[in-house]
């Protein structure tokens, strides 16, 4: 394991630190995620994907901290989630205030005829040219990101409705991209149907109450 590589207590693998989100156990018990990695206290960190984060809650939290952990991986993916989009807000406001995004069909056009897009920002609900600048953005080895609706990626931008931005700069391309991933990957956890674990589940009830069998 190199310098900068943490371990997922999910998998217990190891892997780069912008491949796992950091978690921390706040004074109360509450486990609350950090993905910039600036809260204090000691850390934790798992990958977003639902088997890690499952493993996480039944067990790998609790010996991390050393404390009872008392959540379920729904309830881990949802926190992870919404910290995530906040991330990815103060990502777009960076851009904006820098005059790295290309707002709308017609910014957006241009941006790609003269190859200055680092990423397609696309809303849920766009339609018109999306496909097409979709299309032209997959050409130039850039990626398409779904962000929100029109009216909360407007409401990003101080704009009524945005349905396409592109991201001009390199490094915040690949940080929201990266972290769109992420996004995207807890959502899909909690969503995901669970299954009866049996044992497996009873593991989780003495994780939760610090190794103990509950009576």
């Amino acid at each position: 394991m190199v310098a900068n590589d943490r371990t997922c207590v999910g998998c217990r693998s190891a892997d780069t630190k912008g491949s796992l989100v950091r978690v921390v156990r706040g004074p109360q018990g509450q486990i609350v995620p950090d993905p910039m990695g600036r809260l204090p206290g000691r850390g934790a960190y798992v990958h977003v994907r639902g088997d890690c984060m499952a493993a996480a809650v039944r067990g790998g939290l609790a010996r991390a901290f050393r404390a009872p952990v008392e959540l379920g991986a729904d309830e881990l993916a949802v926190a992870i989630e919404a910290r995530l989009v906040v991330r990815r807000t103060g990502l777009l406001v960076a851009a904006r205030r820098a005059g790295a995004l290309a707002i709308g069909t017609d910014a957006v056009r241009d941006a790609i005829a003269s190859r200055r897009v680092a990423l397609l920002l696309v809303a849920s609900d766009a339609a018109g040219r999306r496909e097409e600048l979709s299309a032209a953005v997959g050409r130039l080895g850039r990626a398409c990101v779904e962000v929100g609706t029109k009216t909360e990626l407007g409401a990003l931008l101080g704009r009524e409705e945005v349905g396409v931005v592109a991201v001009l700069d390199r490094g915040l391309a690949e940080a929201i991209a990266s972290v769109s991933t992420d996004i995207a990957a807890a959502s899909a956890a909690r969503l995901a149907p669970r299954v009866d674990l049996g044992s497996r589940g009873r593991g989780a009830d003495r994780a939760r109450s610090g190794g103990r069998t509950p009576r």
